[in-house]
């Protein structure tokens, strides 16, 4: 049957007067009855009170409330403040389920004489529909054993005392007619209530001004009752035995004309919290509740028992449970330890961490006799729940190598903890997902009630991580997160842990190395792992980019893998050059595609006969080799040199000849092309001339080779440091400078930009300069010298400033003897040389002047470290000044934040002025010869054609 319904009303009866009030609750329009299912729902008779179980999985998530009928049958919702006045309980019992505990003497509760009890509430639920569906629950319930003169409950939200009243002179009519159908009692006028204050003073109230303060009173036909929320504010707490005890000092007076009658219902109730210890849980009580106790001479006690979910345990119990149940003259203690039976532990979630609350319902029981022969029952229940408490989860490695499959197990949990799914190596799985991977995933019961989930996953699974780690051996590793839920929280929580597992089942590559007539290659027959690992050729990883970029033959046939590099292409390491051979060795490696590690490696050495080539080294050195035979007639290779006439070969014979040479010295120049820096340099044969000097004659052959060298600007890094102890060494195709205490970052030089450069000026003018054919640039002593350096691109962007120069004679820069030029940008003036710097140079190009004067050798090169500036953000940097504190000092050095470009430019030859203007005469009379020889030449060459045809004439004849 369905009905409307807009609003709720509560409707509380007090005689002829009645109080309504509205719950402003909008519910749903449609409410229809129904039936629990079977098994949903349970009632008993408990003690003193109605008992109501309802499963916690039949309202699920749904919202419900309770209902009682009062006694004109409206409906009553039973909420916090009206459970705790009328002796209603909700709650929940040790495993969650909705739990109702209901006084004998409460609210709209049927009461025939005290003997028997009947109640009828229902449960109002919200289905998903937007309905109400009520379900209506009856108990019926007979005492039974006696009433006690006086019995005390401390349930967990109220305090109830009932007591017996005993008015021999009232007739049973005229009370049930007054006092047992009304609630609170009928008569407001006759009925109050005195309560003893903290100060000793009373407080006289009616019942309804009672009823208004939350308590809740009653007569019934044979007893009167008074009920107290906990924490009333005329409440207070007192110490027993130093333990604390809520009480309230209370009595009803009932007057009528002729009677008067005072019932104490003063009640006393354990306030203390348990006491909670790493594996056990305690309830602490005073022995006697002195304030309910009018004659402590006279205390009898009838003893003390206890019970769990409000049924009295024996001692056999107690003891095969293992508690423990102790008391003394001033305290009673109960203590359980956690997990014990009776109680219930369930499993929660704290940031992540798996932990586990216990629940019990305790229950004390005491009895005592006071001055008369009536015995007080006092019964206390004591609903407690453990702190959070994190447990350690076992996570078992079962793996057998033989298996071939990681078996791993976790646990152990309780019956409300599911597995909700994985998260493998960074990948999630769902148990389905996993299932049909060929993971085996099962729950197994350990015997002391908790679970395990244990999880099977194959050797083979991409998911599982393979490492190589020496020999034979890898490491199978496998990174797992469970991802698990609370059943009855619908709290996710997250678990992760690593196994590792050794095994001797790896086969590893076999390398066979060849050499063709141009080539060198490996063929390898793969193992069982290699397919992981990333191929290298010498330090370079080998890609499809690279093999067809440099006619790489790679493929694959079967397990071979085959790999053929050409001579002089890139990858290939070059030991040794000589003038018949150059050995090429082949570095293959296989290195782990995550550490990079060497996990296999193999080098095939080839020699290959030389004849003319040029080998570009990555560090910077250039290899050449010339052969005599390439000109008719033939030349000697062993007088050959490079641009600088001192770089001549390394090594030589009457066919062919091996240079090998830096590319910072024997005057190789160097320019930025595209995306290139390119070194270039010649090989020069020196031909014999007649006569020697002015020679117009020669039988030899022409011969000048060019050597040119191109190097990825990306791959080239710059390095600067002190000038004093410094090393130089070369990487990556350009010169680079290694500091004793370490290296650093200079600069990379910009894209299409060209090369700093020292000149020498033809004179003081600085309008023309001497290229590189013209060198050695020979110069008189005493001839001033100017020189110039260039920063053709970077003018408008940096100022260019000379800080330190000096004056070697050879190529090495850090050779001795030195000739200091500048110092700190300050010019300096030697024994042999001055220098001198031009004052004004408004076009910022950076210029000095050297003139040497006594003896400084017959060949000198000049270096100059230049050091680039902003103009805008450095100006006082940029200004070429000389720093007079350092003047003269003879050291160089360079500040290690400044980037700086070192110059070279030679060989310049000095010659003394007389023997230079020698040179010039000899050249004179060398010429007026010339014209004689050849004019007496051509008299004798005339008389001897003559004599020759004149001996032919006569012979003829």
């Amino acid at each position: 049957m369905k009905t409307q319904s807009h609003k709720k009303i509560l409707v509380i009866l007090h005689g002829q007067k009645s109080r309504v009030v509205f719950l402003s609750v909008a519910f749903p329009c449609f409410v229809h009855a129904a039936s629990f299912p079977p098994g949903a729902s349970r009632t008993a008779c408990l003690r003193r009170a109605f008992w109501i179980w309802v499963d916690k999985s039949f309202f699920g998530l749904q919202e419900w409330h309770l209902e009682a009928f009062n006694e004109t049958g409206y409906p009553v919702v039973i909420d916090e403040s009206v459970s705790a006045q009328c002796g209603y309980t909700i709650g929940h019992d040790i495993y969650g389920n909705v739990e109702i505990r209901i006084s004998f003497l409460g609210c709209w509760v049927n009461n025939v004489a005290d003997q028997r009890f009947a109640l009828m509430v229902t449960f109002q639920v919200g289905d998903p529909a937007g309905e109400i569906v009520s379900y209506p629950v009856s108990v019926a319930c007979r005492l039974d054993n006696p009433w006690n003169l006086r019995e005390i409950i401390c349930e967990e939200n109220y305090m109830e005392v009932s007591v017996r009243r005993i008015v021999p002179w009232i007739s049973d009519e005229l009370l049930l007619g007054d006092l047992q159908m009304g609630w609170p009692v009928t008569q407001d006028v006759t009925w109050q209530v005195e309560i003893q204050l903290v100060d000793r003073t009373m407080l006289t109230i009616s019942a309804l001004e009672a009823f208004n303060k939350g308590y809740g009173l009653n007569a019934t036909a044979t007893r009167v009752v008074f009920r107290a929320p906990y924490n009333q504010s005329e409440a207070r707490i007192i110490t027993i035995s130093g333990y604390h005890t809520e009480v309230i000092l209370a009595r009803m007076v009932y007057t009528q004309p002729l009677i008067i009658l005072i019932v104490d219902t003063s009640t006393a109730c354990p306030k203390d919290p348990p006491v909670f210890t790493t594996s056990s849980l305690s309830w602490m009580t005073p022995a006697v509740l002195f304030p309910l106790v009018a004659d402590p001479l006279s205390f009898k006690d009838r003893g003390i028992l206890m019970g769990v979910d409000g049924i009295l345990t024996s001692s056999s119990v107690i003891s095969q449970n293992g508690y423990t149940f102790q008391r003394n003259a001033t305290s009673i203690q109960v203590s359980i330890p956690y997990g014990a039976p009776g109680g219930f532990t369930e499993s929660d979630i704290v940031d992540n961490t798996y932990g586990s609350r216990y629940t019990i319902n305790l229950m004390l029981q005491r009895e005592w006799r006071g001055v008369t022969a009536d015995i007080t029952r006092h019964t206390a229940v004591k609903r407690i729940v453990t702190p959070f408490r994190p447990l350690s989860l076992m996570f078992l490695d079962n793996t057998l190598r033989k298996n071939r499959f990681l078996d791993v197990s976790l646990g152990n949990f309780f019956s409300d903890v599911d597995l909700k799914s994985f998260v493998i190596h960074n990948v999630p799985l769902t148990l389905d997902q996993a299932k049909r991977r060929g993971f085996q995933v099962i729950k197994v019961p350990n015997t002391n009630g908790t679970s395990k989930f244990v999880l099977q996953v194959p050797f083979d699974d991409p998911l599982v991580e393979q490492e190589y780690l020496y020999d034979n051996k890898r490491q199978y590793t496998l990174y797992v997160t469970y991802v698990l839920t609370l059943l009855t929280k619908n709290k996710d929580f997250t678990y992760t842990d690593v196994v590792k597992c050794d095994s001797d089942d790896v086969v590893l590559p076999r390398y066979n190395g060849f050499c063709t007539n141009n080539s060198l290659g490996i063929d390898m027959t793969r193992g069982n792992l290699d397919i992981f690992w990333i191929p290298y050729i010498r330090n370079i990883p080998l890609t499809d980019t690279l093999a067809k970029s440099q006619n790489y033959i790679v493929y694959e046939r079967n397990s071979i893998f085959h790999l053929e590099i050409p001579l002089f292409a890139a990858g290939l390491i070059y030991e040794d050059v000589t003038l018949s051979s150059i050995s090429v060795r082949l570095n293959f490696t296989l290195q782990d595609n995550k550490t990079l590690g060497v996990n296999s490696n193999f080098s095939v050495a080839c020699s290959f006969p030389t004849s003319r080539l040029l080998i570009c080294l990555p560090n910077g050195i250039m290899k050449a080799i010339v052969v005599g035979s390439n000109t008719n007639p033939k030349f000697d290779p062993r007088k050959t040199h490079l641009r600088d006439p001192t770089c001549t070969p390394e090594k030589a014979d009457v066919d062919r000849a091996l240079f090998s040479f830096s590319v910072s010295t024997c005057g190789t120049s160097r320019q930025f092309s595209g995306d290139y820096l390119v070194y270039e340099n010649e090989i020069t044969y020196e031909r014999e001339f007649l006569p020697p000097v002015q020679a117009v004659i020669s039988r030899d052959s022409s011969f000048r080779l060019t050597l040119r060298c191109r190097f990825p600007i990306k791959d080239i890094i710059w390095l600067h440091g002190k000038y004093n102890g410094t090393n130089y060494y070369q990487n990556k195709g350009l010169v680079q400078v290694l500091e004793s205490g370490g290296t650093r970052v200079h600069r990379k030089r910009a894209r299409n930009t060209q090369a700093v450069e020292l000149k020498v000026a033809k004179d003081e003018t600085f309008s023309s300069f001497y290229t590189s054919e013209e060198f050695p640039v020979t110069i008189p002593r005493t001839q001033r010298l100017s020189f110039q350096a260039d920063v053709p691109n970077w003018q408008l962007m940096f100022h260019p400033v000379l800080k330190e120069c000096w004056a070697t004679s050879t190529p090495v820069m850090e050779k001795s003897p030195q000739w200091d030029l500048i110092v700190d940008g300050c010019a300096k003036t030697g024994k042999n040389y001055s220098t001198n710097i031009p004052l004004v140079q408004d076009d910022n190009i950076p210029r000095f002047q050297v003139t040497f004067e006594g003896d400084v050798g017959k060949q000198l090169y000049i270096h100059c470290r230049l050091f680039l500036c902003n103009p805008v953000k450095e100006p006082d940097m940029c200004r070429q000044m000389c720093e007079q504190s350092k003047h003269g000092m003879g050291r160089r050095s360079v500040p290690m934040d400044r980037s700086f470009e070192v110059l070279t430019v030679g060989p310049i030859q000095i010659v003394a002025q007389e023997k230079s203007v020698q040179y010039q005469h000899i050249d004179e009379r060398w010429h007026a010869w010339t014209w004689i020889l050849s004019l007496g030449l051509a008299v004798i060459a005339a008389l001897t054609v003559g004599s020759v045809i004149l001996a032919v004439r006569l012979f003829i004849l």
